[in-house]
Order: structure tokens, then sequence, then C-alpha cells
């Protein structure tokens, strides 16, 4: 006692100084940790080792898990930085009020009236990402856009940043879908989930569907293959259509006729007999026979076996 009185501190203050810190300081341990907890997330979907394919077109199970663990990291980060930003400002009107709690009880209503506010119209909102990409220079366009308000027509969100946030989340985990497919280009859609008070974002449904792609370098050939369009095949045949074409990774006609869901039996007969290559490789090792057993198409794999088919 007497060497804190002599010292001009007097006991009252050496006991209040560390609560007074401690309620300062915990909004900004919240901005830290929440900031960890993002790049931690963004550092795990863009380093995610599972996203490679066993066997023919299945990927590995464990990707979405690994997926979620980035996307709850990354959301978590976000949430909590996000509160921790309104506490930091709370706490500097707190201070300037001479540590008032007025401003902390304000904080909290406006977040739950917001909450409230937004919960009719659903917690989340679904937009679209158009998006460019190639291997060597990462994407070229990545631009989004929700229903408007006006018809539910189209628009871009005008929130630069809000963008960004979302596009951080999923870029990385395109990116590592794209090059498990040994793609070296590749441009399309996707839909993707976000939160609308904090831009906490996932896609749909990627590798079920869930998006639409477009291989720059497809043939109108491979793609009238792929949707099982015999006319269309016909026609752009006897139009002097190349029937041995390969696009980036290697495949022609014949193997985009056998990996689609909408595979016929008349296409694949019809660019047999227009010459494709029926035992072309791709890059992943894939002919239009595995493809053809992947889907258990009989009729298809006992057609592709008298052209003189092998796996």
């Amino acid at each position: 006692m007497s060497i804190l009185l002599a010292a001009g501190v007097s006991p009252k203050m050496s006991f209040t100084t560390p609560q007074r810190t401690s309620r300062t300081n915990w909004p900004l341990i919240g901005l830290e940790a929440g900031g960890v907890l993002f790049v931690a997330g963004l550092l795990v979907l863009d380093l995610n080792p599972l996203v490679r394919w066993y066997g023919v077109a299945f990927l590995d199970s464990r990707v979405s898990w690994w997926n979620a663990a980035g996307e709850t990291l990354a959301g978590a980060g976000l949430l909590i930085g996000s509160l921790a930003l309104i506490a930091c400002v709370a706490a500097i009107v707190s201070r300037y009020f001479r540590r008032s709690p007025w401003p902390y009880i304000v904080a909290a209503l406006l977040v739950a009236g917001t909450v409230l506010w937004i919960s009719p119209t659903g917690i989340t909102r679904t937009v679209s990402a158009h998006f460019e990409w190639n291997a060597a220079d990462g994407f070229q366009v990545f631009r989004l856009q929700g229903t408007g308000d006006d018809a539910g027509s189209w628009r871009e969100p005008a929130n630069r940043l809000w963008q960004e946030i979302v596009a951080i989340q999923i870029e990385p985990i395109l990116q590592n879908y794209f090059k498990a497919n040994d793609w070296q280009k590749m441009n399309g859609d996707e839909d993707i989930i976000v939160v609308r008070i904090v831009p906490i974002a996932r896609p749909i449904a990627i590798g079920s569907s869930g998006e639409t792609l477009e291989v720059p370098d497809q043939s109108p050939l491979m793609q009238a293959a792929s949707q099982g369009d015999v006319s269309a095949a016909q026609r752009l045949l006897a139009g002097g259509a190349d029937v041995n074409t390969q696009d980036q990774n290697g495949q022609n006609a014949l193997i985009y006729a056998c990996r689609s869901p909408k595979a016929d039996p008349a296409v694949v007969k019809l660019l047999l007999a227009a010459g494709a290559d029926v035992n072309v490789r791709s890059r992943n090792g894939y002919t239009a026979l595995l493809w053809a057993q992947t889907h258990n198409d009989s009729e298809i794999i006992r057609v592709l076996r008298r052209a003189g088919a092998r796996p």
C-alpha cells in the first residue's frame, strides 16, 4: 500500500485499470480472431489436397467435407469480425460518453433488428456467378448478379466490396474443381448461396450439375453429341465438321457422346460411321468405352466393342 501511495497510484486505480483495459480490448481481439479464421478458411479452400477423381467420373467423397470445413472457418471469421467491428464502434462511443453501457445496448438492438427485418425474405439469397478462367492467368472474369426487385430481372450487385468478399471465397473452390478435371480453360455460371447480412458464401452443388460450364474450344459437333441430337450431328457432319477434332482435354465428339447422361446409341453409330477414332484416350486417361461402362449402357458398350474399342 505504501509503495502505491509513494508512486502516486491509488489502490482503487490499481484494481480498476485491468478491468477497463479488458473491456476496451475484447472487440479488438474479436477483430483479430475473425481475421485469422477468415484467412485460415481461405487457405483450407485453396489448398484442398482431395480434389481429384477416383475411378471414372467420381470425385473423392471427402472433397465436400474439406470444402465445408474451409467454408465454416471463413464464414465464422466473417461473422465474428463483423460483430467485433460493431462492438469496436460501440466501445469508442461508450468511452466518449464516460463508459456508458447504452452504445452496446444500441448495437445489440441494431443487430437483432436487422436480423428480424430480413427474416421474412430469408437469411440467405441466391446469386449467379459468371466466370471466365484459364490455368495460366486465373479468373479473367468473375461477375456476380442477383434477382432485382423489378419483375425478377437479373442485375449486378452495386456493392463492390461485397462482390470481392464473395469472390475470394468461391474462386478457390471453382479453381480446384477445374484443375481436378485437368481443364486448362473454362467459362460458365455457378449458382451461389450468400448470407444477406454478412457475405458468407458457398456454391450450391458444384460437381453435381449445379453449374453451367462451357468449354471455350468445344465444337458444335461435340455439343450436339453431348445433347444426343442426331439431326444436328448429321447436319454438321454433312457440312464438313471434323469428327476427330479434340478439345483441350483430348476428347473427341465420340467421347462427348458416351460421357453424356443423354447418351444416344444412334449418335454413337453416326460418329463411328463418319470415322470417329473409337480408342482416343483423353488427357485424364478415359476412353469412350470407359465412359459407357461408367453409365452401364450395355447397348453403347456393344456398339463400341464391335467397332474395336479397348478400355
